[in-house]
């Protein structure tokens, strides 16, 4: 008799031949002297001010201008009253 995988059992089932296949690709990768490593730790990495903007309900980028509110306003020397209009819609 043959049993039919349910969506979650298939779906665990790729994600764990995905990670068996990019453990294969870093072996093989260091074995030739290329770590692949680095890139993923970098990515995940968050910087302390990320952390900061992320606690403080700012969603925007560090790039991004609208990410300039309230305390970072202050620190980059502008906001509200000095030297930056704001309204928000």
């Amino acid at each position: 008799m043959e049993e039919s995988l349910s969506m979650p059992e298939l779906i665990q089932t790729f994600k764990s031949m995905q990670k068996t296949e990019s453990e294969k690709r870093k072996f093989l990768a260091s074995i030739q002297g290329v770590d692949l490593e680095d890139g993923e730790e970098e990515e995940k990495a968050k910087s302390f001010e990320d952390v900061r903007r992320k606690a403080l309900g700012i969603e925007a980028n560090g790039s991004d201008v609208v990410s300039l509110q309230g305390q970072f306003a202050q620190e980059a020397g502008f906001g509200i009253g000095a030297g930056l209009g704001y309204k928000k819609e």
